[in-house]
């Protein structure tokens, strides 16, 4: 019984985010959420990395630094366009 009760409440908790994402999401610029959509998983690389020392090689610092490059790209093209 405990078990179940749990269940339904962690599905509960889990929809009450992804309401608030949805709420917020059309609030904002494609362009704006494209960017957030980036921060989660570039937040786990760094508490990764440095917070609990996993290892990192060339290959995926290169990757990294290519993808913050192309969001560099992109914002700065973005911002361009829409002061133009």
């Amino acid at each position: 019984m405990q078990s179940e009760a749990l269940l339904a409440i962690s599905g509960f908790l889990t929809v009450i985010p992804l309401l608030l994402f949805a709420t917020a999401a059309r609030k904002m610029s494609y362009t704006a959420l494209g960017f957030v959509q980036y921060l989660a998983p570039s937040i786990v690389f760094l508490l990764g990395v440095f917070l609990f020392h996993e290892p990192l090689d060339w290959a995926k610092l290169a990757c990294f630094g290519l993808i913050w490059t192309a969001i560099a790209i992109f914002s700065w093209d973005a911002l361009r366009r829409m002061r133009a």
